[in-house]
């Protein structure tokens, strides 16, 4: 009966003893291992059966091989930036990584773990190897790059030169738009592809090639000074100066008084003779009236558009009548438009005892030229006054008013194309009024009887000393030398 027990007991002891020591060994040496169990890796590296700080390094180290290699080309037109993932402060999250893959196989009850860690023996698996940026070093970067993209628009520089025109090209403008790179950026961290850098261009409004359309003389005129007094002279530079290189550009307007200023002597200018109520008496900036018409005949002869213009009272010399041009501050003014669809350019120059106003522009279209003729309509022949004035000596004859003819003009502009008028138009209407000649005459001789005298009217029938002569009203004229 003992016998049997025993042979029972013996077996099972056996199979006892066996299972302890092969759990023992399972507990030891499967278990209870510190090294991540066979199967597992990260990203695809394997990491069997390394400790922690082993598997971290081995990790690590290949991984860094990689990352660096990780980079974006920022592109604008010829320009280029590449930046990588190291200046993006890239980071893999190692040790979350390692942790993730040494826990595998050590969670559950016992035959949980082992039949986890047999599958990953069988099978393997793998971990994600989770990774992050500083955004916030996006930022400078994108800064970085705008100090090399951005410019500012410059429009082309026109230089006349004396006529030796020089123009210096204009700069295009560009401005990095920072924000959408930032996110462009921040959006393709995952893929590295290259990036069109967005930037916005600023085009100048004036370049080189508008410039270049002031390419020879539209319009010229000059007028002679010769016999005037220095300080006519004097304003006559003074004032052409003030209206020289001048650019309008298409839509631009000029106004004569405006562009010069006041009249002082502060601004150089000197005292000749000006005509008021149609007489010459001294004033300050006599001879102006010779530069606004020498101006208005070389713009007619541009064919600019004339806004304002005035005739003088009385027609000046340098001129035909019907092409002057009347100026004088608040009350008369030369204003000009450039309706062309290029720029002008006004300048003026003195050279012996003439004025030159020149425009330049486009010739190639304004590709005719010009015509101004004046034709009187009708002359107006002076009247001579005469008054007794019995303080004069009998038979005297004294001056009080010169007269002058007057005149009325219509003014024509003639278009000249290959030799052919293809318009003529009227473009102006004047009237220079006549003045009578006036004088003070003293009683007849006795006992000669009144008569006419050179074919010269008498006022008969006057016992006063003195006749008032009441003169036809004559708007105070521009100052000018006739």
């Amino acid at each position: 009966m003992k016998s049997k027990i025993w042979l029972i007991l013996i077996p099972l002891i056996i199979i006892i003893a066996v299972a302890s020591g092969g759990g023992y060994y399972i507990y030891n040496n499967i278990l209870e291992v510190d090294t991540i169990y066979s199967g597992v890796s990260v990203d695809g590296i394997n990491l069997s059966d390394m400790k922690k700080d082993a598997a971290y390094n081995y990790l690590k180290a290949t991984k860094e091989g990689e990352q660096w290699n990780n980079a974006m080309n920022l592109i604008f037109e010829d320009i280029n930036f590449t930046i990588n993932s190291e200046q993006l402060g890239f980071k893999y999250e190692y040790d979350k990584a390692i942790e993730q893959a040494y826990e595998l196989g050590r969670e559950g009850n016992y035959l949980d773990r082992v039949r986890k860690i047999q599958d990953l023996k069988n099978n393997g698996q793998n971990i994600e190897l989770a990774s992050n940026y500083d955004f916030s070093k996006i930022e400078p970067i994108v800064k970085e790059i705008r100090e090399k993209i951005n410019i500012e628009s410059e429009d082309a520089d026109f230089d006349f030169n004396e006529g030796n025109i020089k123009i210096k090209p204009e700069t295009v403008g560009r401005t990095l738009d920072e924000d959408k790179l930032a996110k462009l950026i921040e959006a393709n961290v995952d893929e590295f592809k290259d990036i069109e850098m967005p930037v916005n261009i600023d085009q100048p409004k004036f370049t080189k090639e508008f410039y270049s359309s002031i390419n020879g003389v539209i319009g010229e005129f000059s007028t002679s000074f010769k016999g005037s007094a220095y300080g006519r002279i004097e304003n006559i530079k003074v004032s052409s100066k003030a209206l020289s290189d001048r650019l309008l550009l298409p839509g631009d307007q000029l106004s004569y008084n405006n562009t010069v200023g006041p009249i002082k002597r502060e601004f150089g200018y000197l005292e000749a003779p000006v005509i008021v109520a149609g007489d010459l008496t001294p004033g300050l900036g006599g001879g102006v009236c010779q530069t606004s018409t020498t101006l208005y005949n070389a713009l007619l002869l541009a064919d600019m558009k004339i806004l304002q213009r005035s005739p003088h009272s009385v027609a000046p010399t340098y001129v035909s009548k019907g092409q002057d041009a009347a100026v004088f501050s608040g009350y008369l003014d030369l204003v000009f438009k450039n309706e062309f669809d290029f720029p002008v350019y006004t300048h003026s120059k003195v050279v012996g005892d003439r004025l030159y106003f020149y425009i330049y522009g486009d010739t190639r279209k304004k590709d005719y030229t010009v015509k101004i003729e004046p034709e009187i309509l009708e002359r107006i022949d002076y009247n001579v006054r005469e008054t007794l004035d019995e303080t004069i000596e009998p038979g005297g004859r004294e001056l009080v008013q010169d007269g002058r003819t007057g005149y009325k003009v219509r003014t024509y502009k003639s278009i000249i194309k290959n030799g052919k008028v293809v318009e003529k138009i009227p473009i102006t209407s004047d009237y220079y009024r006549e003045r009578d000649y006036v004088y003070k005459i003293g009683p007849p001789p006795i006992p000669e009887e009144n008569q006419n005298l050179d074919g010269l009217i008498v006022n008969e029938g006057n016992e006063s000393n003195e006749e008032t002569i009441i003169l036809d009203p004559v708007v105070d004229d521009p100052l000018d030398n006739p």
